[in-house]
């Protein structure tokens, strides 16, 4: 390579870079944080949807428990078989529901993810003060991988993907 092309590439290389250099190689939780934190009473769940009302009592329920993300959304999970997850997110200031990035997430241990050890292993990570979800799993049982997801606050935006590999034995 000539040295008149040697200087913008490293320079394109390294504005590439930055964000990860400062960040770290994965998204982390303080790097979306949420806005405040909800006092209040939960609004009930608008059940508008015929997937909302079919789980009706699982998003009530855990609707009612109050916000456990991105300020004052409530995510709302339940079993839908062996290792597998499905969730809402519900809305405690006007009660509006929203989809998930998925509709069944499959996980289990057979796999290995990038951004965690098996020991701390969590198919589903977020929290009360960060607009960030992680899921480590296989959304409707394919393209298992690790995705970091940030909560807009109508949808999620997918920030990054890190397949899954199997265990070495």
């Amino acid at each position: 390579m000539s040295t008149v092309l040697a200087l913008p590439v490293a320079l394109a290389l390294a504005v590439v870079a930055w964000p990860q250099a400062t960040h770290g190689r994965f998204p982390r939780f303080q790097d979306y944080p949420a806005s405040g934190i909800f006092s209040g009473k939960p609004a009930p769940p608008k059940l508008v949807r015929p997937a909302d009302r079919l789980f009706r009592t699982q998003i009530r329920n855990g609707a009612a428990k109050g916000p456990n993300f991105a300020d004052h959304y409530s995510i709302v999970e339940w079993g839908c078989g062996s290792s597998c997850v499905s969730i809402v997110i519900v809305d405690a200031k006007s009660g509006e529901v929203y989809a998930a990035p998925f509709r069944t997430l499959g996980y289990g241990s057979v796999l290995k993810y990038a951004d965690v050890s098996e020991e701390n292993y969590y198919p589903l990570e977020y929290k009360l003060n960060s607009r960030l979800l992680i899921v480590r799993g296989c959304p409707e049982e394919r393209n298992c991988a690790s995705y970091f997801y940030e909560w807009t606050g109508s949808m999620f935006k997918l920030l990054d993907k890190k397949p899954a590999a199997p265990l070495p034995h």
